[in-house]
């Protein structure tokens, strides 16, 4: 009887865990496609596949023209394109990756905190907001979180006051150093790690000088197993050209102290149901987006709450007395974790001081797991029967409004808008029919269309009609019809121009992009919100100034609409 229910538990833990990647995955299969930076990373791997030539070079830096140096970027996406040559392969091999990443931090924190429901833990590490929008579809701040689990299990692994002496200390260093050259080949946050391992070094000094040693050889041949994909690009363009530019990102400037307040609010927010930035860039825009949505409002209500109280909550038992803490065994440990997080924010506000980047929480996303696993010790203050009824309650609306948003946002957001221009791209082994990298990117092919193709975009796409109507008070929407009258060749990223004219004649302009791609001859009505518009107007217009040239993926469209004009 004992073993059937064993089994019985195990099939059902089995079942859920399949249940949660299905999830994850089609939750980035969901996720923005056609923006800039992620159709970028992608066309990174998509070269090396469609070529053959090794990608020295990883994700742009555009705030400096710079890029991370190292193959593994490239690699992951070309690597499963080359397995199964499908759009949806790198999401695979990415979900895969962060899935098995996040099962190892679920599983490595119930064994720090036994008395917590498995359940939760799982269940909230996988669904929480910044572990689905950041290592579930194709970006290179979604690849960071496998290294940063790495990274993080063996840092606490190799602490004393925080070892649970599951590995060796040997591998704990070995973790680390991986997790710190993964890492280094997708983002720039990877320097925030060198204090952690420099703190986990020392605190081992008491085991002698040869400790220390071997600690730190096991440091360096984990940053080998990654980091040899950095020694083609070293070799190739040497020390300085080997790094891609990214020392132009140092800049020692003065930064507010009120940063230091807002890094430890994103902080714990990573561990949060923290919705606001995940459903548009501002307020016009989400309002439109639930007013297209309405029934998916409710249950982002419900989460949006849970998502600003959670932080304040965690902040509230981070300062309690370390004599409330429930758990006497583990008090050290917990007291610790509080330690961790200041030094963690106080490390983030002064990297700021030498860099010119603005304070943003995706540029030290690398220490979610800190904010992961504190969240955990946090839960131990309320544990009861009651407060998991309720967290069971709030774990289910929150995947239910992710599942909810995946259905809502993928037909606009994702890469089966256009799959059939991905797969096009990918089975002729042309990239430039997807998108050109930057013109900054070393050894990134072409920067845009040849001219053995005549265009202009200024002259091909026309704007036939535009109209406007305000909304939600300031708000702006535009309805817009745009052709492409080239019948050789598309169109992606169109930059619009929209100008306010006051009656004194006072002008405001705007600009942005539709991040779309039009191919040759297509007509098609674009919606937009321009935001809100505080300075009154009696006249607005619309114009296209530029847009990227494209290899169009189907050369007889232009037929096709035709005949679908004449048929009409």
């Amino acid at each position: 009887m004992k073993d059937r229910s064993t089994r019985r538990a195990a099939i059902l833990a089995g079942a859920a865990l399949v249940a949660l990647f299905a999830f994850r995955l089609a939750f980035g299969l969901s996720s923005e496609f056609f923006f800039e930076d992620e159709t970028q990373v992608y066309l990174i791997g998509l070269r090396h596949y469609a070529t053959g030539q090794w990608p020295f070079f990883g994700a742009d830096v555009v705030w400096t023209k710079s890029q991370i140096p190292g193959a593994l970027q490239g690699l992951l996406v070309s690597v499963p394109l080359r397995i199964a040559p499908f759009p949806e392969s790198p999401y695979v091999l990415l979900n895969l990756l962060s899935f098995s990443a996040l099962a190892g931090l679920a599983w490595y924190t119930t064994r720090r905190l036994p008395w917590l429901p498995r359940w939760l833990v799982w269940g909230w590490f996988m669904t929480v907001p910044w572990t689905l929008q950041f290592s579930t579809h194709i970006i290179n701040p979604s690849y960071v979180l496998f290294g940063a689990v790495v990274f993080f299990v063996g840092f606490f692994e190799a602490v004393p006051i925080f070892s649970l002496n599951l590995v060796p200390a040997a591998l704990a260093f070995f973790m680390m150093g991986f997790g710190l050259t993964w890492v280094m080949q997708v983002h720039m946050s990877w320097p925030l790690l060198l204090p952690y391992s420099a703190w986990a070094w020392w605190s081992r000094r008491r085991g002698g000088a040869r400790a220390l040693a071997k600690d730190g050889g096991a440091y360096v041949a984990g940053a080998l197993v990654p980091g040899v994909l950095l020694l083609p690009t070293v070799i190739t363009y040497g020390l300085s050209g080997g790094s891609g530019g990214t020392l132009r990102n140092l800049h020692v400037n003065g930064v507010n102290p009120w940063i230091a307040v807002t890094t430890l609010a994103r902080m714990l927010s990573f561990a949060s149901l923290e919705i606001n930035r995940f459903i548009a860039t501002d307020g016009a825009k989400r309002l439109e987006f639930f007013a297209a949505h309405a029934w998916l409002a409710p249950l982002a209500a419900i989460v949006w709450l849970a998502g600003v109280v959670q932080p304040l909550w965690m902040l509230v038992e981070a300062c309690r007395s370390a004599r409330r803490w429930p758990r006497l065994d583990t008090i050290l440990q917990w007291q610790a974790m509080r330690w961790l997080l200041a030094i963690s924010v106080v490390l983030v506000y002064a990297s700021y001081w030498f860099v010119m980047e603005p304070a943003q929480a995706h540029a030290f996303y690398v220490l979610a797991p800190v904010a992961l696993v504190l969240a955990a010790y946090c839960w131990t203050f309320v544990d009861s029967s009651r407060w998991r009824t309720f967290a069971a309650a709030v774990l289910a609306v929150n995947i239910a409004f992710h599942a909810g948003l995946a259905v809502a946002q993928a037909p606009e957001r994702s890469l089966y808008k256009h799959r059939d221009i991905v797969m096009n791209a990918i089975r002729t082994r042309r990239p430039e029919v997807l998108g050109h990298r930057r013109a900054f990117a070393v050894d990134g092919g072409p920067a845009a269309l040849g001219g053995e193709i005549p265009h202009n975009p200024v002259r091909d796409v026309v704007v036939d009609r535009a109209h406007f109507e305000r909304r939600w008070g300031t708000a702006v929407h535009w309805s817009v019809v745009v052709q492409n009258r080239n019948p050789h060749v598309a169109y992606r990223d169109l930059l619009y121009f929209t100008t306010y004219t006051s009656p004194n004649g006072a002008k405001i302009e705007r600009h942005e992009f539709i991040k779309d791609i039009f191919k040759p001859c297509e007509v098609r009505t674009v919606e937009l919100n321009d935001g809100y518009v505080g300075a009154s107007f009696d006249n607005a217009s619309f114009r296209i100034a530029a847009a990227e040239a494209l290899v169009p993926s189907d050369t007889n469209y232009c037929n096709s609409a035709a005949s679908n004009d004449t048929a009409r």
